[in-house]
């Protein structure tokens, strides 16, 4: 069966693949104008596997064209009347074939199918939940980021990525701080990493004091976002405001910390970052010291002055700053 199925595919390939291009980058002009179908592609249509076939094309081209070509793209996958066989893959008790389904209806901007696709957002299957997801922002851009506000199960990384990816098509909508403040409220702690997420990426810059209430949060995930979202929003407070919840932090966390001091120190960290060259830790003293040599004026002469003063603590330390920052 997977032999025979091979060779049809190889055999329709030839006889629908330029067709199906030269429709594509057809100019109809008059929005009322139909394709001509002929009448051996409709009969080859009739087989299942051809109209899958047909289907994998359209949603591969749609992936990368946009303007006359991408609406023609729908277009034709409209009446060739392709519509009815994904709207059956989306009907699947199978997890793989109904997000399948999902996916082909939303890239093909199926948008009358939006209150079904959002119907799966919280579906038990990962996979499904995830094309809905997508699927709402691709129909919707930042208007379907409304799902945030329901969503019970966690946005996995992968997720999120994607999420960002799909609304880097679409304008930044107005008033969009508002959303996330409401978000950064959520139970569900990846919502509110996502929120931070979305707050550094656009620079929501008056979402800053909610972005730094994260800092308080029991998961140390959701804090470690919060510091980098900080580090997009700084203002003249979010150095001293990092400084300050330092020792309330778990290893992960500090190290980033004095990472973002690294670029938004200012003099006023001086002393918190001289007295962290006398712990113990290595990893903390080196990254303090860079902090301290590269943000904050004077500070590789102080550096260099105490590497004297402490050869057997910070010599070493001193001489790994000076290489890494050239110094």
């Amino acid at each position: 069966m997977l032999k025979y199925r091979f060779l049809y595919k190889k055999s329709i390939r030839n006889k629908l693949e330029v067709w199906i291009t030269q429709s594509i980058l057809d100019d109809i002009s008059d929005e009322g104008a139909a394709f001509e179908i002929p009448e051996k592609f409709r009969r080859i249509l009739q087989n299942k596997v051809a109209r899958q076939f047909v289907i994998d094309e359209l949603v591969s081209s749609k992936k990368n064209l946009t303007g006359t070509a991408g609406n023609n793209i729908v277009k034709l996958y409209e009446e060739l009347d392709l519509k009815k066989d994904s709207l059956e893959k989306m009907s699947s008790t199978q997890w793989y074939i109904k997000a399948k389904g999902i996916q082909e209806l939303y890239l093909m901007d199926q948008n009358d199918m939006l209150k079904r696709i959002y119907k799966n957002i919280n579906s038990r299957n990962e996979y499904i939940r995830m094309e809905a997801q997508t699927g709402i922002i691709h129909m919707s851009g930042f208007d379907g980021l409304r799902f945030l506000d329901v969503v019970a199960y966690p946005l996995t990384e992968w997720q999120q990525l994607k999420l960002l990816d799909q609304l880097k098509l679409n304008d930044v909508k107005e008033n969009f701080s508002q959303s996330i403040i409401r978000w950064l409220t959520s139970h569900n702690d990846t919502v509110i990493i996502f929120a931070l997420k979305l707050a550094a990426e656009y620079q929501q810059f008056s979402v800053h004091n909610d972005a730094a209430r994260a800092l308080h949060h029991t998961n140390g995930n959701v804090r470690y976002q919060a510091i980098k979202t900080l580090k997009r929003l700084a203002n003249e407070t979010t150095a001293s405001l990092l400084a300050n919840h330092f020792p309330k932090e778990n290893q992960r966390n500090r190290l980033l910390i004095l990472e973002v001091l690294t670029d938004i120190g200012s003099v006023e960290q001086t002393n918190f970052l001289e007295n962290l060259l006398n712990v113990k830790d290595i990893t903390i003293q080196l990254k303090a010291a860079t902090a301290l040599a590269k943000a904050i004026p004077g500070g590789n002469e102080l550096l260099y002055q105490k590497a004297i003063a402490q050869p057997d603590l910070l010599s070493a330390v001193y001489l790994h700053v000076k290489a890494a920052l050239k110094l």
